[in-house]
């Protein structure tokens, strides 16, 4: 019987640590991401377009856009830019979007989000979660 019981906190172990790598891997490329991204300068853009895919990054095969937009940087000069974020939702043409821009290089310009791999993050607090509750109600069992 220990044997038994030893599997049924281990097993549910295993999900805790994964679930634990997948968080901890979507928060490092979303603290790297934002650390690249210091110094640049916030400002606001208008949708011009959608970039639409089935195969672009987190789609699973399914339908996913990324905004085109225009903004103007510190001087007045207008830039096109592409959004490397793609998101379920098309954004509405003529509409006002957040926009972070390198001030050295104004073509270099994205959504301001923080959380980029969504999918892995929630994927991995399920595991979290299903791995906490499962020890916890396994180890307390008197078998």
């Amino acid at each position: 019987m220990d044997f038994l019981k030893l599997l049924f906190v281990v097993l549910p172990g295993l999900f805790l640590v994964l679930g634990l790598i997948l968080a901890g891997l979507s928060l490092s490329a979303s603290l790297r991401r934002r650390r690249s991204m210091t110094g640049w300068v916030h400002t606001s853009a208008t949708v011009t377009g959608n970039l639409h895919g089935a195969d672009g990054p987190a789609s699973n095969g399914r339908d996913r856009f990324a905004p085109s937009y225009e903004f103007a940087d510190t001087r007045g000069q207008r830039w096109l830019g592409q959004s490397d974020i793609y998101s379920r939702d098309q954004a509405i043409i003529g509409t006002t979007i957040p926009v972070a821009y390198n001030p050295a290089n104004p073509a270099e310009s994205t959504l301001p989000v923080f959380v980029i791999a969504k999918g892995r993050m929630a994927t991995g607090l399920i595991l979290v979660t299903f791995g906490v509750l499962a020890i916890t109600m396994f180890a307390s069992l008197s078998w």
